[in-house]
């Protein structure tokens, strides 16, 4: 066992960290994940134990120090980190909450903090991907789908002909926007250790963004699908890129770079997928010099 690291904490923290490993705890067990559900509750009696005096009601200001692994402080990073993510969009005075006890704690670890699981070997595919009239395709994990080699993708999320969404021109977040349309492209994606070296030369388009994937599969799948990154546009067969290895926690944040070229053409088109583990940032347009990306971020 790792040697017990010291973080100051108001009680109004505590309490708010208690809550979100409650609902995180019941979350998990109820998914098959008994592991880690222990550990949120492991986290859950060290926080309880900071914070109670009995027959005290200790205002929400006063510091207390909270005393864990860091391993456990890495679980619970990963964890906010994931919740300020998710619900940035429907809660954002939370999320920025959230965040920011999140940055307390890495601020406190630091160093300390163990390196996150990465991929035992590093993957690489290239596939051939179908899309349709909206000129566009989706990463997902393939939760709670039965065909794991021809998952048809309903579309939805996407699949109306009204509007969607184009923002930097080239990827919101897991949407990515192709030039061609009725036709394939060319796709290859890396599963990779770390943040590759950045090359923009070879390519018209750049962009980054933050996703959360599933590292593990429901409980009783067979065969295993929760951890399969697959790429499909609405309407159009699913084609599988690679599996995570299984790690806690559950689900992580990952940070994808989407490489492109040939977009203006309508034929011959190649994108580059990337893929690591890394806490969640802002998403960036890197680079941007084709048609298609203008057209797309301004409108006709």
């Amino acid at each position: 066992m790792s040697k017990l690291h010291p973080v100051e904490l108001t009680v109004t923290e505590c309490n708010t960290l208690v809550g979100h490993l409650d609902n995180a705890g019941q979350s998990l067990r109820e998914n098959g994940h008994q592991s880690e559900a222990d550990e949120c509750d492991a986290m859950m009696d060290e926080l309880w134990r900071a914070i109670s005096v009995p027959g005290v009601d200790v205002p929400g200001e006063t510091l207390t120090t909270v005393s864990m692994t860091p391993e456990r402080w890495s679980l619970l990073f990963g964890s906010l980190d994931v919740w300020a993510f998710q619900f940035e969009d429907r809660h954002p005075k939370d999320s920025r909450r959230t965040r920011r006890l999140r940055d307390h704690i890495s601020a406190n670890v630091g160093d300390a903090f163990p390196a996150p699981a990465q991929p035992s070997a590093p993957e690489r595919r290239d596939v051939r991907v179908e899309v349709g009239a909206l000129g566009c395709y989706w990463l997902f994990g393939a939760m709670n789908t039965k065909i794991p080699d021809s998952t048809p993708v309903l579309g939805n999320r996407l699949d109306y002909d009204a509007w969607i969404d184009e923002g930097n021109g080239l990827a919101v977040r897991s949407l990515i926007l192709t030039g061609t349309r009725e036709g394939t492209i060319s796709l290859t994606a890396e599963l990779l250790r770390g943040c590759p070296p950045l090359d923009t030369g070879p390519w018209d388009d750049v962009a980054e963004y933050s996703w959360v994937f599933w590292t593990t599969d429901p409980v009783g799948e067979d065969p295993p699908l929760g951890r399969t990154l697959r790429a499909a546009a609405p309407e159009r067969e699913a084609v599988i890129l690679f599996e995570f290895d299984p790690v806690q926690p559950s689900t992580c944040m990952y940070r994808v770079r989407v490489s492109v070229r040939g977009r203006d053409a309508g034929t011959g088109e190649e994108h580059l997928i990337q893929v690591w583990r890394a806490p969640s940032a802002p998403a960036s347009l890197i680079k941007a010099t084709d048609r298609t990306g203008h057209r797309r971020r301004t409108g006709p």
